[in-house]
């Protein structure tokens, strides 16, 4: 990607806090943060993450709080809604961002399984491309939803929701992968950029399986080990997939898809709901050096 087409995307991101008229990342220096390399497990709110290869490398929390306030116009406040963010997790991924767990309880994944499933995706991705547009004209950038490089669909194996979507951002096709992984309390959402922006769907697949393979869920914590009297959320998968892509969802008994309200239009969600782009650069002399 070159230089003037990656300042563009980031100018889109931080366009929502401050318009600025430079984005910081375009001076952005590797030694503003300290990466540290990622050869030992790392704790997370409900488990850990183990490394799948060498190379990676990893902020810690006062690091990479200061990189989303720097170079993305994040609130402080708002950095509490990452667990762990790590960079060239695999060859394939520029940085893999693992959200803090959402605890509305244990989501039966019954919904997925009815003969309406497909007509209900259908009306959260319209509710989503009808996001997009509204953040497009609000920042006068083109930002377009091209459709699925992988459909929304469940690993039943794994107890994972994932699907990888298509952007189009000022010409530039960005490819997002989101991955949210259940357990007995919710679930743990994972957010992915990979380094290819013209990958297959075979290969979202392999990232995938690498990401959620590493997530290590606690003792007692996993999707497996529900037990009669745990709490139960009020929604099912089709639920957490539209919070996924940033839009509530709602049925009333018998009316089928009923409310599908935008949260991206609050200053800032649409931002938090995407990937942080392509970040791994940052690091390359430390990469280089290490």
């Amino acid at each position: 990607m070159n230089k003037s087409v990656r300042e563009n995307l980031i100018f889109i991101l931080v366009a929502h806090a401050c318009f600025l008229a430079e984005p910081a990342i375009a001076h952005a220096n590797d030694t503003d943060y300290h990466p540290q390399n990622f050869t030992q497990p790392l704790s997370a709110a409900r488990g850990t993450i183990t490394p799948a290869g060498g190379g990676a490398i990893y902020l810690k929390p006062e690091d990479r709080c200061n990189l989303v306030v720097k170079e993305f116009g994040w609130d402080r406040a708002e950095c509490g809604t990452i667990d762990q963010l790590i960079f060239g997790f695999t060859p394939e991924i520029d940085n893999l961002t693992v959200e803090k767990p959402v605890s509305d309880g244990y989501v039966s994944l019954a919904d997925w399984d009815g003969a309406d499933r497909n007509d209900e995706i259908s009306s959260i991705e319209e509710s989503f491309k009808a996001s997009v547009k509204a953040q497009s004209e609000r920042v006068g950038q083109d930002i377009r939803f091209e459709g699925w490089l992988v459909y929304p669909q469940i690993d039943r194996a794994r107890n994972i929701l994932y699907y990888a979507n298509v952007l189009n951002w000022a010409r530039d096709r960005t490819i997002n992968i989101s991955v949210s992984i259940f357990d007995r309390q919710g679930y743990i959402p994972m957010k992915i950029v990979p380094v290819d922006g013209n990958i297959a769907a075979g290969s979202v697949q392999k990232i995938v399986e690498a990401s959620t393979t590493a997530y290590k869920p606690r003792l007692g914590t996993s999707y497996t080990e529900f037990a009669s009297g745990d709490k139960v959320a009020g929604y099912g998968a089709l639920g957490v997939l539209a919070t996924m892509l940033g839009v509530k969802y709602g049925k009333a008994a018998g009316a089928g898809l009923i409310a599908l309200l935008l949260v991206v239009l609050k200053k800032g969600a649409f931002v938090l709901l995407l990937p942080l782009v392509w970040l791994r650069r940052l690091f390359s002399r430390n990469k280089a050096g290490s």
